[in-house]
């Protein structure tokens, strides 16, 4: 799946079948720094729908959602 820009950063959904003929879902954020790509692996967590847009779509609401906490306070890092 390709990359997502998003406020300077980078959202990199991953999505895979379950067994039952769902989708999972889950993104990975990243950003170029002066040090090179800064990579939060695992940023949100799995989420399980029927299709595959709905998982995807789940997964990079939170992943936006995770970015604006970390712009809105550049110290605190992703729990």
């Amino acid at each position: 799946m390709d990359k997502i820009h998003y406020k300077g950063w980078e959202i990199v959904p991953t999505v895979l079948p379950t067994s039952d003929s769902k989708f999972t879902a889950s993104c990975d954020i990243e950003r170029a720094n002066a040090d090179g790509v800064e990579v939060f692996e695992g940023a949100t967590m799995q989420f399980v729908r029927d299709t595959e847009d709905d998982a995807i779509t789940a997964a990079c609401e939170e992943a936006i959602r995770q970015i604006d906490n970390i712009i809105a306070n550049p110290l605190v890092r992703l729990a």
